[in-house]
């Protein structure tokens, strides 16, 4: 009986998270539909299903483009990140044989 319990806590908690992560998404595609171009650190980690201290560190290594206005809020431009995951992009082995 108690590996059942664990199982459904386990279950439970990893439905929870799931939850969190598509209302996240959800948010930020709100905001992309309503012409808002902004996202903060938390969205952006759910967009990109990363941790926040990931994109922390990308910013602390200037690895993304972002804004900080008055110093305090951090903010990224929903455009100039998705130009930024395409500049990330790896061409397929079909593509590269092509351009030989």
């Amino acid at each position: 009986m108690d590996e059942k319990q664990s199982i459904n806590a386990a279950t439970l908690k990893s439905l929870e998270q799931l939850n969190k992560q598509v209302a996240e998404i959800l948010q930020v595609q709100r905001k992309a539909i309503s012409g808002y171009d902004y996202l903060n650190a938390n969205e952006l980690a759910g967009l990109l299903g990363e941790s926040i201290k990931t994109i922390y560190a990308r910013v602390h290594n200037r690895q993304i483009p972002f804004y900080k206005p008055g110093g305090k809020v951090l903010l990224f431009k929903l455009d100039e990140i998705q130009e930024w995951i395409k500049a990330g992009r790896y061409a397929t082995m079909d593509e590269l044989r092509q351009n030989v």
